[in-house]
Parts: C-alpha cells; structure tokens; sequence
C-alpha cells in the first residue's frame, strides 16, 4: 500500500529537512522581491519568478536552506548582448556588477539577504532567521524557526584575493563553489548552462574547459581546509577536483552540492562513481540536483523518478551517508515538472517512501548527513 502524506504538517515532526543549494537572494536583490510574500512559480527559465520564498518553504516543511549567493560573472555580461542592455535599462543594482569588484558586490548581496531575512514575517511573526554559525543553527532548530545559512557560488566573488576568504567566514559564509559559469581567479569550469540554452549568440565563451587549480586556487582551498568553509567541487574541471581531493587528504568533508551522476549522464558537471567513493571517504555528500537535463541524459518532463534513481546509484556506490539534497530552485534552472519548486518537498518524501528507502535513511538523506557535514567542515561553531 502507498504512504501518502499530503502536507507539511503531517511529516514535519518526522522530518527535519535541509536544502543545500537554492538562490532566492539574487531574486531578492535585483527585483526586490519579498522573501515573506508568496510568489508565482512561474515557467521553466523565468527571471522573474520565485521557486523559495517562505511561504512555500513552509509549506514544504523545510528547515534549513543554504542561501546561495550568485554574483552573475562580468564575463557572462561581456559575452551576452541582452545582458549588456540590461545592464543599461534595469537599475543601478544590475549595473553595479560591472562597476563595482565582484567582492564589493557579492558583500551587497550577502547584506541585502540579511535584512530581507530579518524583516521578513509571516502572519506577524519572525519565521526565519540567519545561521552564522553552528550554535546558531542549533538554536534556531530548536525554537522550531527556518534557519538561513550563506553560501557563495564561484569563487570570482573573491576578486583574487586570498584575504576575503577569511572576510566571508567572518560574515557567517558556511560554503564557496569554486567555480561556475566561467572561468576564475582560481580555477576552470566545466560550464553550467544547458546547450540548448545558449540563444541569441550568448554564453558563446560558457565551455567545458580542461585545467586544473591555479597556485592561487590551491592557496583559496588550503585557506578553507584552515578555517573550515565547505568545499563546493560542483562546475570544478576533474582535473581541479584531483587537485582537491589531494590537497584536502580528508581533512574535511567535500561536497558536490548540486548535480546528478556521471553514470546515468556523462556530462563533465557530474561526479564519477570513483570521485563518488572520494567524496564518502572525506565523510562529505552528493547534493541532487532537480534538473532534468543534469539528471539524464534522455529529455523527460517528469523527474521525481530520476531523483531517486540518482539517490539509489549513489547509496550503491558510495553508500546511505553520502546523498543530500540540493535542488537549485531559483537557480538558472527547469526544474522537473512533478517538483517545480520547494513547497513539492512533500511529493519527494512520498516517492522515496514508496521506492524501498527506510525511514533512518530518509532521514540521512533529507538532513543527518548534511548536519554531520556542517558539524565536521564548517569552521564557525
């Protein structure tokens, strides 16, 4: 017989439940978008439309979401005439990513996202709170609130100095991506937009790339291992996730925070079973993208059935404790039509119920293995 659960409030106290990648901040920042209004969810690629908002976390019985900060590259402007225009005609925050550095801009951001959290209310009551630190993130679970935690996409927010590491786990900055759609200061990128996305002779210079880490990136990481902000090896070359994995010796957990598995679609985004197996011995996690298109290789509307296949390969390959959530809403995505955005946590749990997983390990795959991460890798306690 099928267990069904048909809201939140039937499974909340069953299920803590973590997102490692969503981006409403950038939503936030550039449209001011209100995190406490519930908004429309829109079509696949739509700017405008909003896949996290807390209504919707809420709804989704979500606790804890890494609010990922992504500073669109100066170089994705330069190399898309549309993007130019924009800057021109949408305001002074969109035109700030050219004149400002990356770093002063993603500051912004960080700080912009800050504030929306901390205004942000539901029927009058602060729902939602920032987790700068493990104790914080302890005790805002505790008073039963959502805990925000900062993450940071590519690691051109840097600038090219190694000091602003240190700057962002000061401000409570839990994780970088190293890399993302174009090349950086610390290394190469195996690209991020979909082939039939690159439109309008854009994205002409967003490649698969080869390379490893620049002597730059290999100070970035060893100041991290140093400090203890996680490691994202998501749109890293393989060459730069070798250079990880052997400058880290499992001296911290590393994450693939958002992407499918090389072994159901061979794109260069997608760990091998191999690095799999690399990522569980650093006692680290595959965070599942709800993406179609990174997810296999065959077009489909539908993709609950491609997530728990991706959760099944990896618990055959690198076991239980090595898969997590990263879904990615909000991100530049079309996320599968039967999970469209974060209130669907729900639809997910069902199926995994119903596809053989246990309860102890759905509840590894929704939150314990990403607590054991942030408990053992995140340098802020």
């Amino acid at each position: 017989m099928n267990v069904s659960f048909e809201s939140p409030k039937q499974f909340h106290a069953r299920y803590t439940i973590m997102d490692l990648h969503v981006h409403p901040s950038l939503k936030t920042y550039l449209f001011d978008k209100k995190l406490n209004k519930r908004h429309r969810t829109g079509g696949a690629w739509n700017p405008f439309a909003m896949r996290v908002d807390l209504p919707k976390i809420i709804d989704g019985g979500v606790d804890v979401i890494f609010s990922t900060i992504y500073l669109p590259e100066k170089k994705m402007i330069e190399d898309c005439w549309f993007l130019k225009l924009l800057t021109n005609f949408v305001g002074k925050k969109l035109r700030g990513i050219t004149r400002d550095t990356p770093f002063e801009v993603t500051m912004k951001i960080l700080e912009h996202f800050e504030e929306a959290v901390s205004n942000a209310k539901i029927n009058g009551v602060h729902v939602a709170e920032m987790a700068k630190s493990i104790s914080d993130l302890h005790r805002i679970l505790d008073e039963g609130k959502i805990a925000v935690i900062h993450s940071i996409e590519g690691a051109h927010s840097l600038d090219g100095k190694l000091e602003n590491v240190k700057t962002f786990f000061d401000k409570g900055v839990s994780l970088l991506t190293l890399a993302h759609f174009y090349e950086n200061e610390v290394g190469y990128t195996v690209g991020g937009i979909p082939e039939d996305k690159k439109f309008l002779c854009c994205f002409r210079n967003e490649r698969e790339q080869s390379g490893g880490l620049t002597d730059f990136g290999r100070e970035v990481v060893e100041e991290m291992i140093r400090l203890g902000m996680l490691i994202d090896l998501t749109h890293c070359t393989p060459a730069a996730r070798e250079d990880v994995y052997q400058i880290n010796k499992n001296n911290r957990p590393l994450i693939f925070s958002h992407v499918g598995v090389h072994a159901m679609n061979q794109k260069g985004m997608n760990p091998t079973d191999e690095e799999m197996k690399k990522v569980a011995d650093s006692g680290g996690v595959i965070g599942i993208i709800f993406m179609n298109y990174w997810l296999h290789w065959e077009a489909q509307k539908n993709g609950l059935d491609l997530i728990i296949n991706t959760m099944k390969h990896i618990k055959k390959v690198a076991g239980i404790e090595s898969i997590a959530i990263g879904s990615d809403f909000d991100g530049f995505t079309d996320p599968p039509d039967d999970i469209k955005d974060i209130s669907k946590m729900p639809k997910l749990i069902n199926h995994m119920l119903n596809s053989g997983f246990l309860e102890d390990e759905i509840e590894k795959i929704l939150s314990k293995n990403t607590l054991r991460v942030i408990q053992y890798g995140w340098g802020k306690t």
